[in-house]
This record gives structure tokens, C-alpha cells and sequence, in this order.
């Protein structure tokens, strides 16, 4: 299993329903692997300030500019497959039960200037 794929499942329910949809799908179950970022004291939040410069957003208020991007980050999936060409229905399977891409790699190298 050469190829990964990794997205960020909103909570454990989604992160369920896609690796069942997975495997309904044919994938080796030995391939997916779920990795659940929370404990007992809840989700893990950052304690910096993040976000864009006020002068990227055209604004100083925490919305522009402080705030953290929402983003499903309870549960993230990775799936190890043979062939590169399964990626892409992975990819279709994760997305249908909230898996989101949040490499900025990958929005940087789909992005247009």
C-alpha cells in the first residue's frame, strides 16, 4: 500500500460512516486507519493567534483576522491504498461523509494567480 490519503472527519459518527462506506466499497480494512484528536478533556484547540494579517483581510477585528478557520479537525482518516487510481474514489467516499482536505499544499497547487 503505496498511496495515502489523509482528510479530517468532523467527529467519530462521520469518520465511522466513511470507513464502513470504505469497506463496503472494497477497501482493506488493514489500509485505513483512524486517528481521533480529542480525550476525555474535550477537542484539542490551539492556544496562538492565528489567521491572516489585517492587512491581507482588510481589517483588525478577531473575525478577519484572529479567528481560527472552522474546520472538521475530531477525527483524521488515512487511507493506504495499492493503486494510485483508488485515491480518487477514496477521496469521493470521505468527502460524501465530511472529510475535508486541509493540506494548504493542496489548495496552493490547484489555485489560479
Amino acid at each position: 500500500m503505496n498511496h495515502h490519503i489523509v482528510r479530517m472527519l468532523p467527529n467519530f459518527e462521520a469518520a465511522e460512516a466513511a470507513r464502513n462506506g470504505l469497506l463496503a466499497e472494497g477497501f482493506d480494512g488493514e489500509g485505513i486507519n483512524v486517528n481521533v484528536t480529542t480525550d476525555e478533556a474535550g477537542p484539542a484547540e490551539s492556544n496562538f493567534y492565528v489567521g491572516d494579517s489585517p492587512a491581507v483581510k482588510g481589517g483588525t477585528d478577531y473575525e478577519d483576522v484572529f479567528k481560527p478557520a472552522v474546520r472538521g479537525d475530531l477525527c483524521m482518516m488515512t487511507v493506504s491504498v495499492a493503486e494510485a487510481f483508488q485515491l480518487e474514489r477514496a477521496a469521493a467516499i470521505l468527502e460524501h461523509h465530511g472529510g475535508i482536505d486541509v493540506d494548504p499544499a493542496h489548495g496552493a497547487a490547484s489555485s489560479t494567480f
